[in-house]
């Protein structure tokens, strides 16, 4: 064959293409109705009922629209069944101020990239740009850690105390304006440290930094509330109120669960990630060297076995997932079969691994795993998926994912350490292993 697709080549393949009259078929159905109206297995779905035989409250759903929260939101799923029993109040009728973590965690990355460039050996921008120090600095995305070293510093507060205002259901505006600010910021202290200012004046010049980042959190987002009267009426109509309480006595008062007991469960099969062993992802953080993104790598075998004792025990369970391939919103339904893509094009398609080590697939999204069903044999089969997107799609907002489709494309779990058996906890010992930021996990 030429190095060139020829002329020649291209009547060849329409020879082909044309010599089976299905092909035609098939294109008529895919540039009439779109690739997955005309692929759909109807089957499937009809297969994947919403019926679960463990399966937890429902409660308020969070719709975080045009942000990048979902992690937020999946913690505060996470906790809010706890804080709702503890507060006897009814589960549908309870929420917590995502906007509220948000201004911390936006606040709390500023300090920790301003801290990476103040303590950085090598200020050249080639070191620079190869590390990603910078590139997703103060990115809105976030992980299990950083929600949790949030919680733990600066407490919680009912979503009415400090609720979603027009900025923080989008994300392009504050995100890219903050972006830049915080980002000139760092080439100002890079010019500084070239021209040996000491640590001492460094920080005072971050601090300013800092007083300049939080007037303008504030004035996006709403200045956070440190202590609030907080009012509300319990499940027996009793009217209840706690005077001039702070975020973190709400927090201490009525969250039994501790968010340190929790560990990151990650399923990652790459070339260069073994399974039982802890991995740690460079520079990333909110609170400067108390928020690292780690994982222990398990199988995922292992990882749906700890998810079913946690969910037996009315535990949600926070996951990271691919969420973009097999799903089909209107009926809710996650499954890697529900498009029949093989038998339409003939080619198979990759495998977890190959997805991992090509960087097809990563954990670009957090929900809640809030139910499942299993077989006499307590084999899984299908799982409830609590979203944060509202209730106009999916079943009243809820996936129903297929058991495939956990294999495939569930990358991380959070678990509760009392679920791990002895030899996973001992795993926990280990020193972690550093991998890039250009890792997709």
């Amino acid at each position: 064959m030429e190095k060139q697709i020829t002329l020649d080549l291209i009547n060849n393949f329409s020879k082909s293409y044309n010599n089976n009259s299905i092909n035609k078929i098939i294109e008529n159905a895919i540039t009439e109705n779109g690739l997955e109206k005309s692929c759909i297995d109807r089957r499937i779905i009809e297969e994947n009922q919403p019926i679960f035989n463990i399966e937890l409250p429902d409660g308020k759903r969070y719709d975080q629209k045009d942000n990048y929260r979902c992690w937020i939101y999946c913690g505060l799923n996470t906790i809010q069944y706890d804080m709702a029993k503890n507060l006897n109040i009814d589960l549908k009728e309870f929420s917590l101020s995502n906007n509220y973590i948000a201004f911390f965690d936006k606040l709390e990355k500023s300090n920790n990239v301003y801290e990476n460039v103040i303590n950085l050996e090598n200020t050249d921008w080639e070191y620079i740009d190869k590390e990603d120090i910078l590139q997703y600095c103060v990115n809105e995305g976030g992980h299990w850690q950083w929600f949790v070293s949030i919680v733990n510093k600066y407490g919680l507060i009912p979503y009415e105390y400090m609720p979603d205002v027009f900025e923080s259901l989008r994300v392009q505006n504050i995100t890219g304006l903050f972006t830049d600010k915080v980002k000139k910021d760092c080439i100002k202290l890079l010019n500084a440290k070239n021209i040996n200012t000491s640590i001492n004046e460094l920080r005072k010049i971050k601090e300013k930094f800092l007083e300049e980042n939080y007037i303008f959190l504030s004035k996006i987002l709403g200045e956070p509330k440190m202590k609030f009267d907080y009012e509300y009426k319990d499940k027996d109509s009793n009217y209840i109120k706690y005077e001039n309480i702070t975020p973190c006595e709400f927090r201490d008062k009525f969250l039994s669960i501790n968010l340190d007991d929790f560990v990151s469960l990650g399923d990652i099969p790459m070339y260069n990630k073994e399974y039982y062993k802890i991995y740690r992802e460079k520079y990333l953080g909110n609170v400067y060297q108390n928020s690292y993104v780690e994982f222990l790598n398990l199988p995922i075998n292992e990882i749906k076995e700890l998810a079913i004792k946690q969910l037996k025990d009315n535990m949600p369970v926070y996951i990271r997932i691919n969420l973009r391939k097999f799903r089909d919103k209107r009926s809710g339904v996650l499954d890697t079969r529900i498009y029949n893509y093989k038998d339409t094009f003939g080619f198979d398609l990759l495998t977890k691994e190959e997805a991992m080590n090509t960087h097809d697939i990563y954990p670009h999204h957090c929900m809640s795993l809030c139910g499942v069903n299993l077989l006499d044999n307590n084999k899984p089969q299908r799982w409830k998926i609590e979203d944060s997107y509202g209730t106009s799609e999916k079943v009243n907002g809820y996936y129903v994912m297929n058991d495939n489709y956990f294999d495939e494309f569930v990358l991380q779990a959070i678990i509760n350490k009392k679920y791990l058996s002895k030899e996973q906890l001992e795993l926990l010992n280990q020193e972690a292993v550093e991998f890039e930021i250009k890792d997709p996990f």
